[in-house]
């Protein structure tokens, strides 16, 4: 029972050396120097608090590092996928109207009004059907 007890009051030194009073700080300090099982009690549960305080510090650090981790490669990921969209919509606007351009001056040969203001020549103008009545030459 006295060993429970002396872990409880090794337990307040270390988690709450603030509130305790000088009194009883230099009264437990006095106590683990004159007593060897003590201070070994003492040493013992101050190192394992130290390493479970390391421990949760490194998986903290391992955490955050982690989260850090994918948050990169999420940004380096929307970089990638924005720069491959900006390089097609540059690209499409670069290229389309070429392409337009292009398959609008094949089916015109001169100017666009060139193909209304055509006149008939004089020769034909006489053999046209349009210009005799076919139907009373074939009758005679």
């Amino acid at each position: 029972m006295d060993n429970n007890n002396f872990q409880d009051r090794i337990d307040e030194y270390l988690l709450h050396s603030d509130t305790m009073s000088e009194e009883d700080k230099a009264q437990f300090l006095k106590e683990i120097e004159e007593d060897a099982e003590k201070k070994e009690q003492y040493e013992f549960t101050k190192n394992v608090k130290q390493a479970i305080v390391s421990r949760g510090e490194k998986l903290k650090a391992m955490t955050e590092f982690q989260k850090e981790m994918k948050s990169h490669y999420h940004r380096k990921t929307w970089l990638w996928i924005s720069s491959i969209a900006a390089i097609l919509v540059v690209g499409f606007f670069a290229i389309n109207p070429l392409l337009v351009e292009t398959s609008s001056h094949d089916n015109v040969r001169g100017d666009e009004n060139d193909v209304f203001e055509m006149t008939a020549p004089a020769d034909s103008i006489d053999t046209d059907s349009i210009s005799s009545d076919t139907i009373t030459s074939l009758h005679k």
